[in-house]
């Protein structure tokens, strides 16, 4: 404190500190930076006495240099600042997905080898697909209240009606985002195999033995184990407990997610998927005939390998991507030039284009010898089941209609099961099944899907319509062609004549040497191209298309709209099936409006 009662004000400039006020006080000692002869000196006014060296790598205090332009460099300096911010942000916001938010192993690695089929749901993919999925269900009315994926899970438990679970305490506090199920065989038993993505292992443990306490269960149909980072479950029938073990074991040393076969297919299908499906189809076919008697060689005859498919967000819906490896090239192969041919379409409700393979014969010779496996019944054979008299039949259709009508009682259940199988099986004693086949003699089926693939292989057919609320569709919007590979069109306009048993086909057919077309009198305007829709969907199909079909769901809403109660949101379905290095491969893609 100053003892002049009177202080004086400072005279010099008041924006300026005293004179000496950050420099060392008179006569203290200031070291002399040494100055090298014949090295530039600087400059009267830079920083530091003149002439003074600097080594090199030395810090040199830089003065800002005079405003020049009467402009500052504060704006340049903000953004600058922004975008290191932006980039710290980002580069953060990955190491946090990757590597706190995305915990829990790949569930296939949680699976044994043999696995016939395989589903992984993922909630959290990515920080581009999660905001897209919570997007795109907010647009319906039932999912608009969801915010996030813990909203989500909640909503399931919910509706499961599971009592005695509760969602925050049982399955939120451990739950985790990457899930699998898996179908497996052990010991001549089917078992689904769950893992569990877990971030508690401790309220896994607690709510593990609450869920399977509330489903009234015991060890032999549900096991589990707890991890440090998943939870194993096993359901079965019974031996849950020694599968289980079995699982893991198999899991340790043979894990589905390093099996040749899986590993190929999940390589293929883009990383960011909400879900994931592989079916083996051999061990498919395998578990069909083990546990439903029925020969898989039918099955695996039409189609052997493995198939993926993968559902995944984008900007204005959902897409699912599938590819079919098999075994032998793809017997459906497609052409370039089919999605141009859809695209020149008229812009009708529905669409649907196709490419007839060449090889047309081979192909439909092998699905009738799959529909042959199951078409009609053995006239020598005896009858397993009593047909239905007429008072029975009578019960089971008044049964029949409260079950879809959601009134039957369960005392009746067991009565409707027992009188459906029989129905099913054994027909009724007016028309029971056992004595004659069903539909048209096979060999003449055989020989007419002959005739027509004979004159349309390597054709390209199509066609098309439009939505009416008075009916299916508008017969005056109709259309459709078919472009042979040789000029045959003739002999299809009268084999068609032929099958519809003399019915000639509708007037305004046009047959021009290689080409039978109709077109309606109010055939839709413009092309299929024109729209924003089609063309987004265009370029994500294979280069070799084989099927393109094409629906507005916007303009079946607007005809049916009872029919789409709930789905307004819906905009168009789009599919393309093509081929890919011989395997068969495809794109849908589901369209919401904006």
């Amino acid at each position: 404190m100053s003892s002049d009662a009177s202080p004086q004000p400072y005279p010099g400039d008041p924006n300026q500190p005293p004179q000496g006020a950050y420099g060392p006080p008179p006569g203290a000692y200031q070291p002399q930076p040494y100055v090298e002869p014949g090295v530039p000196q600087q400059p009267p006014g830079a920083y530091g006495p003149p002439g003074a060296y600097v080594p090199p790598g030395g810090y040199t205090p830089v003065p800002v240099p005079p405003n020049r332009s009467g402009r500052g460099r504060g704006p340049k300096v903000a953004v600058a600042a922004i975008l290191s911010v932006v980039l710290l942000a980002a580069v953060g916001a990955v190491v946090l997905f990757k590597f706190v938010l995305n915990r829990g192993p790949d569930p296939a690695e949680s699976f044994p080898a043999t696995a016939s089929m395989y589903v992984e749901l993922n909630l959290d993919p990515s920080f581009d697909q999660t905001p897209k999925l919570l997007e795109h269900l907010q647009k319906f009315d039932d999912l608009e209240d969801y915010d996030d994926t813990d909203e989500l899970i909640d909503g399931f438990i919910d509706e499961s009606g599971i009592e005695g679970v509760d969602a925050d305490e049982d399955v939120n506090s451990w739950l985790g985002r990457r899930h699998g199920l898996a179908t497996w065989e052990h010991d001549g038993q089917t078992y689904a195999v769950l893992s569990l993505a877990s971030t508690d292992s401790g309220a896994a443990e607690d709510g593990m033995a609450q869920i399977r306490a509330a489903a009234g269960t015991e060890e032999e149909q549900f096991a589990y184990t707890v991890e440090d980072d998943h939870v194993l479950v096993v359901i079965g029938e019974e031996g849950a407990a020694d599968a289980l073990a079995a699982a893991e074991t198999e899991a340790a040393d043979q894990p589905l997610a390093e099996s040749d076969q899986y590993s190929e297919a999940r390589q293929w299908l883009d990383e960011d998927q909400l879900l994931v499906h592989w079916i083996d189809m051999e061990a498919v076919g395998d578990l069909a005939e083990m546990t439903t008697g029925t020969e898989s060689d039918a099955v695996q005859d039409l189609y052997s390998g493995h198939v993926i498919y993968g559902l995944s967000a984008f900007d204005q819906g959902f897409q699912v991507t599938y590819r079919m490896f098999g075994d032998a090239d793809h017997l459906w192969t497609g052409t370039e030039g089919l999605m141009d041919t859809m695209g020149a379409l008229p812009a009708s409700d529905v669409a649907v284009a196709a490419y007839v393979p060449e090889n047309i014969d081979e192909i439909t010779q092998g699905w009738l010898g799959f529909f042959e496996e199951f078409y009609g019944v053995d006239a020598s054979a005896e009858p397993v089941e009593a047909p239905l008299t007429d008072a029975e039949y009578a019960e089971y259709m008044e049964l029949d209609a409260q079950y879809w009508e959601g009134t039957l009682a369960p005392e009746d259940e067991e009565r409707y099961a027992e009188l459906e199988n029989r129905y099913w099986i054994a027909g009724t004693e007016d028309d029971p099944y056992i004595e004659e086949t069903y539909g048209p003699d096979f060999g003449e089926m055989e020989s007419a899907v002959g005739d027509f693939a004979g004159l349309l292989a390597g054709a390209t057919l199509s066609g098309g319509g439009n939505f009416d609320a008075g009916d299916e569709f508008d017969a005056d919007s109709l259309h459709f062609a078919a472009l042979l590979a040789d000029d045959r069109a003739q002999e299809l306009e009268d084999l068609i004549t032929t099958w519809s048993e003399g019915e000639p086909l509708p007037e305004g057919v046009e047959v021009d040497g290689s080409e039978l077309s109709y077109a309606g009198s109010a055939t839709a305007e413009g092309t299929l191209a024109d729209d924003d829709r089609f063309r987004d969907f265009s370029g994500n199909t294979p280069a070799e298309c084989s099927v393109i079909a094409w629906v507005d769901l916007d303009r079946a809403g607007q005809e049916f709209p009872d029919d789409f109660e709930g789905l307004e949101p819906l905009s168009a379905f789009a599919w393309a099936h093509g081929a890919e290095d011989g395997d068969g491969t495809g794109v849908m893609r589901l369209y919401l409006k904006d």
